[in-house]
């Protein structure tokens, strides 16, 4: 069961710290008092009402809800109260209602597909050559579904896209729907890893 949590440092009106305060926290709905918990996991109880610490910090977990919070001077109504989602997904999560519907891996790259057609393909292999110009081209680990329509390419070295742009002087990039093809200036003699990510469609 997910709870929310509240914690806040309680002050009066003038804004002085109220360190030992004793806080009453009541339902909404009926005016009771509220079960609290001391922990997100709801194991150890937290007494109701209960005392502000030294430094007049305040905190409790409870179920979602809408609450009454009081104490002397203070009487907070309709506080709501929500849990927030744990950033431990253990599902897909989904933007705009699309899932990712399939993703893998081979000694190409990496690949991932989303139900509304969208594929991103990534990888990364030495670039060897140590002449002063060549073509560097890489298969990518599944294919797109066209080879010219909305292609977006990243390619960049072990050190990012410039310094790889700046060592291997690159004048040209080309895709098609199964491999990609970097043209480029060499001037330098040292190999280093090349990265590239590429969205298309697969569908």
């Amino acid at each position: 069961m997910a709870l929310a949590h509240f914690q806040r440092t309680f002050t009066d009106a003038s804004g002085n710290i109220k360190p030992g305060l004793s806080v009453t926290v009541r339902r909404e709905s009926d005016n009771g008092l509220a079960a609290l918990f001391a922990d997100a996991g709801s194991v150890t109880p937290k007494s109701n009402p209960f005392n502000t610490d030294a430094n007049g910090y305040g905190s409790f977990y409870v179920t979602d809800g809408r609450y009454r919070i009081q104490a002397t001077d203070i009487d907070w109504r309709n506080e709501d109260l929500i849990s927030q989602p744990s950033p431990n997904f253990t599902t897909m999560p989904q933007v705009g209602g699309d899932p990712v519907v399939e993703s893998g891996s081979n000694s190409d790259g990496e690949w991932t597909r989303w139900s509304d057609g969208t594929q991103i393909c990534k990888t990364e292999s030495p670039l060897n050559q140590t002449d002063t110009s060549g073509r560097f081209e890489m298969n990518y680990p599944t294919p797109f579904s066209n080879a010219t329509s909305n292609f977006r390419v990243v390619a960049g070295s072990e050190n990012q896209g410039s310094t790889f742009a700046r060592r291997y002087n690159v004048n040209s990039v080309l895709v098609d729907s199964t491999s990609i093809l970097i043209a480029y200036l060499g001037v330098s003699s040292i190999a280093y890893p090349v990265r590239y990510m590429i969205i298309g469609r697969w569908k």
